[in-house]
Order: structure tokens, then sequence, then C-alpha cells
């Protein structure tokens, strides 16, 4: 796995070609060999790591023009402009160990304690709500 869990890409993206060439480095960085760990073997037991990872990418393009019919004779007949931008990043984190021993594979989840500790606050803050609801409507009769 990667040591590297989440990296950004900032470039200047000037045309299509480069946008595609982007697009490329970010999906290299989620092949197999990074989803997967090598394995590491001590003894008879065998740990593989797992992760799950994410890559996006957006780029935008943009363009003007103009020409005026009304030029005076020292004018020229200008206007035109445009741009571009892109970006994208990928992250990775954990997900499992797979623990290959005495010729049986078992999956061991690693749990992502802070998705637990928000799911629980949130979970917590539904429950009070309802409850003030619930006794608010049992003493008025009314939701608002």
């Amino acid at each position: 796995m990667s040591e590297d869990l989440t990296r950004l890409v900032l470039e200047s993206v000037p045309n299509q070609q480069a946008a595609n060439e982007l697009l490329g480095k970010l999906f290299d960085i989620t092949k197999p060999e990074a989803i997967y760990s090598q394995p590491v073997t001590v003894g008879d037991v065998t740990v593989i790591a797992a992760s799950e990872y994410t890559a996006a990418l957006g780029v935008g393009y943009g363009g003007g023009g103009g020409s005026s019919t009304e030029m005076s004779e020292d004018e020229t007949n200008a206007g035109y402009g445009g741009g571009g931008g892109g970006g994208g990043g990928t992250m990775g984190r954990p997900v499992a160990a797979i623990v290959i021993e005495s010729g049986r594979v078992r999956v061991e989840p690693i749990m992502d304690v802070t998705k637990v500790a928000i799911a629980f606050i949130t979970a917590l803050g539904a429950i009070g709500l309802a409850l003030s609801r619930m006794r608010k409507f049992a003493d008025t009769g009314e939701l608002d």
C-alpha cells in the first residue's frame, strides 16, 4: 500500500491532451498494487492490507470572441479570449487486513473510529430532536 494515502495533483491544463494525461495520472494511483499491499509473511502467517481509493477530476474550458463593426482607422479588429483549468485528487484509506494462517483465510475489517463517532453523535441529535418534537406535540397538539 502506498505510504502517501492522500495525494493532491495540481497542474496547469493547457489543452485536452494534457487533461487526458492528468486523468491517466490520477487513475494510475488507484492501480491494484495500491489497493492490495505486498504480502507480509512472518512464520506461517501472511497479511495483506486492502485499501479503498477514490479518484476525482474536474476540467473546464471556455472561450470568447468579439469584433466591432464600427472602428476608426487606427483601430484593429480585436477580441478573443479563452481559458481552461482543472483539478483532481485521490484519497485512500485502509479498510481490511486479509490474514492467511494455516491454510485458512480471514478478513479483519479496519474500523474507522471517527466515522463511528460521527454516526453516534448524529443519531443522538436525531433522537433528541424527535423526542423534543414528540413532547411538544403531546403538550400542544401542534408540530410547529
